[in-house]
Order: structure tokens, then C-alpha cells, then sequence
């Protein structure tokens, strides 16, 4: 039962009509409403009331989109078996372009006789990789939502809510996101695209590093202006520079290791017309987040945190027999494959502000290389890094060790 704004209710054999997937799909996508309520007058089988609630319930549920899905099968409970996947566009195809390597996703769970889109909350390289491997088309270089290739009104959502990790062999094993996303509404005309390309670069995280060169570090922050301006200390940091601006701020530092262990170069994902300019340090920044320093508590409750900018991507080793190539300049940032860019911990924001975190306590540190899945990669399961941190407040006392290389997390 169910019941529109007049009060009235209506029985089941109305809401099965009125919502069926493949009328409700005509209803919000296809634009002929007053066609659909035509057809439903002439065959009897709505009386005038219920053209006024199915009217209501068209404007509801253009507004909420929820609603509209779950009634048309869309929801992320359902166990979708015979799963196909393919990539398709509405660009015209390339001469002598044989097999398309970038275009939106398309699902059929009938043999291929009906084809539909994805919607999701996040559509990473994570499900893009997945998307590539099962159609043998090598790693996703691009991983989007948007109309370049289609959208959504021409070619509907036939999933929602897909989530991989992106170990998985086929589309069809990845989990589904635990409640409806709401993105996924009558407004949002996006569907999941990936671009697949043969090789790929693959960051790897150093364990060695991070125990060796931990340390604290108490520094004034007269002596931070530059890292003050990429927020790479606490938030309470800039209030009490207000009053106090020579109080000094205790910094956990350490160096990171990022080694391509890959296939093809690491480079930004933005193009180098678009890197930032930073004064302060005089170079050009070339990705927003490049890696994330984090410290928890032994339950994973977040105590401490800070963030390093990639102010330059470059080769400052290779294993023998690699020649670096790509330096700190304005067009030329990258990591070469079989070379690393090691942060030393000496840089500015190579750190974790822990002046507010208690001392005399056990503590994860947990690092993350590329956790914004900006950059396309071979795996993710080699980026991370969690550590164990002694935490004493002094710095012959405090250590770091255990280091075990961790996967980047991703929500579910």
C-alpha cells in the first residue's frame, strides 16, 4: 500500500504498474509522461485519482531519485549473476581504431540482449582496474563520471552502488556500497567511464626509511611559515600563533621511499599548464596530496594528522643500470620506472604534528602514497604502510618500527 497527498491509498496492482522498471525508467528518462498516462487511461486500469497521485509521485520522485530506483530494481542488494561488461561511446570511432580502450561502462545481465550503465558514489581506478582486467585491455589510466561518452537518459543506470577493492578478476565480485547512494538520482545524468592503456606505473612504499629516519623535532613556528601555508600542522597551530607566534610545535619527521616498481612512468595527473606555482618554496606543485601521514590510536581512532604536497616528482635514485630523467622543473616531473623519489625528512610537511598527542603511549602511524587514487596504478596493495610508534615525548625514547606494508583503505 501506499498513499499520495490527498490521503487516499492505493493497492498493490496500481504501484506495480505505475512503478515497473521499464515504465519508470520511460517516465524520468525518456520524457513521455503524458504518452505513459495515455496508454494507462485507454486500458482502464487507472481511475482520475491516481492520475493525480501518479502525477505527484512522478515530481517525488524526480526530486529524491531514491525512491525511483529502488522501485525499479536499482539497489544494492541484488546478487547480479551473468554478469557482461563492456565500453561503448557516443563519440564517432577513430579510423582504424579496432578496440576501444575508453568509453562508459555498460552491464547486461542477459546474455547481452539489454545493455545499461553504473552509477556510484566514488567510481575510482580502484573499479577501473577491475573494469580493464576483465576486458583485457591492460590498467585504467582514467576513471570518471560524467557525459563524455554518454549519459544516462540515453543509456540508463543498470547498477549502482559498485565498490571494488581492486584485486578482483571480473566486475561482478566487487561488494556494493552498504546503503543507496544518493547521487544516483533523476538529476544526476553521469555515468562511469575508464580509459585502459597497456602499461602502468606502481608505487611502492619504502618500510626502511620510515624506521630510520624517525625523530622529534620541537621547531618554532616563526620557523614554519611556509608549511603553516600548506595546513601542515594542527589546526590549533594557527590560533595560538595569534598571540604566540614563536611557541614551538612538536614534529614527529620521518623520510618516505616511493619507488616505481612498475611498468610506465609515474607522472601528475594534471597537465603541467595547470601545476601551482608555490613562492615559498620556489617550484611548482604538481599534485594537491601525494601522500598522507596519519597516527591512531591502537582502536583506529585518528589522533594526529598531516598531509604532504607533492612539490616535485623526480628521480633521486634508480637501481642500476636506469638513468634518471626527470628533475624538479616545470614541465619535466615524474618518477622513471626502477627509480624512486625519496621525501628526506628534512623537507617541510615531512612530518605529523603531534604537539597535542599524549605522551608515554602506543600509537599506529600509518602512511599513504597516491591515497587520492589521482594516479593510475597496477595495485594499490602495495601503497600503504602502517607502523607501530612509541610516542614518549622525547626524542631519545620515541620510536618507530614494525613497519608492514598495508593496502590503501577505501570505504564501504
Amino acid at each position: 500500500m501506499w498513499v499520495d497527498p490527498l490521503g487516499s491509498t492505493h493497492n498493490a496492482q496500481y504501484t506495480s504498474y505505475i512503478c515497473s522498471p521499464i515504465r519508470c525508467q520511460l517516465l524520468l528518462y525518456s520524457g513521455i509522461v503524458s504518452a505513459d498516462f495515455k496508454t494507462a487511461w485507454e486500458a482502464g486500469r487507472l481511475h482520475q485519482k491516481a492520475m493525480a497521485s501518479l502525477t505527484w509521485l512522478v515530481v517525488l520522485l524526480a526530486g529524491l531519485g531514491q525512491g525511483w530506483a529502488n522501485n525499479s530494481g536499482l539497489n544494492v542488494e541484488n546478487n547480479y549473476r551473468n554478469m557482461m561488461v563492456r565500453l561503448a561511446s557516443s563519440k564517432p570511432a577513430s579510423a582504424g581504431i579496432q578496440v576501444l580502450r575508453e568509453g562508459r561502462v555498460e552491464v547486461s545481465f542477459d546474455f547481452g540482449r539489454s545493455w545499461g550503465t553504473i552509477c556510484s558514489t566514488t567510481w575510482s581506478m580502484r573499479e577501473a582496474n577491475v573494469v580493464c582486467r576483465q576486458l583485457g585491455l591492460g590498467y585504467a589510466s582514467k576513471a570518471s563520471q560524467g557525459t563524455e561518452h554518454g549519459d544516462s537518459r540515453k543509456h540508463p543506470w543498470a547498477m549502482v552502488g559498485t565498490l571494488c577493492r581492486g584485486t578482483e578478476r571480473r566486475l561482478a565480485e566487487c561488494i556494493r556500497e552498504s546503503h543507496y547512494p544518493n547521487r544516483c538520482n533523476a538529476r544526476n545524468h553521469n555515468v562511469t567511464t575508464v580509459a585502459c592503456v597497456s602499461h602502468s606505473a606502481d608505487l611502492e612504499i619504502g618500510l626502511a626509511e620510515i624506521e630510520r629516519t624517525a625523530r622529534l623535532e620541537a621547531v618554532p613556528m616563526s620557523r614554519l611559515t611556509c608549511a603553516m601555508e600548506e595546513h601542515c600542522v594542527s589546526a590549533d597551530a594557527y590560533e595560538i600563533r595569534r598571540t604566540n607566534p614563536h611557541a614551538a610545535r612538536i614534529l614527529l619527521r620521518f623520510s618516505v621511499k616511493a619507488s616505481n616498481v612498475g611498468t610506465a612512468d609515474v607522472s601528475p595527473y594534471a597537465n603541467y599548464k595547470d601545476w601551482v606555482w608555490h613562492q615559498c618554496h620556489r617550484h611548482y606543485h604538481s599534485m594537491n596530496v601525494f601522500a598522507t601521514f596519519d597516527v591512531y590510536d591502537l582502536k583506529y581512532r585518528k589522533v594526529a594528522q598531516g598531509h604532504k604536497a607533492s612539490f616535485c616528482l623526480m628521480d633521486t635514485d634508480c637501481t642500476p643500470g636506469v638513468r634518471a630523467k626527470y628533475t624538479c622543473g616545470n614541465t619535466t616531473q615524474g618518477i622513471s620506472v626502477g627509480c624512486a623519489d625519496t621525501y628526506t625528512d628534512v623537507l617541510d610537511c615531512q612530518w605529523v604534528d603531534v604537539t597535542r598527542v599524549p605522551v608515554n603511549r602506543r600509537y599506529i602511524l600509518r602512511v599513504a602514497l597516491n591515497p587520492e587514487y589521482k594516479l593510475g596504478e597496477i595495485s594499490f596493495e602495495n601503497n600503504g604502510a602502517e607502523c607501530l610508534l612509541d610516542y614518549t615525548g622525547v626524542h631519545q625514547t620515541t620510536r618507530i618500527f614494525n613497519c608492514r606494508r598495508k593496502p590503501l583503505w577505501f570505504k564501504i
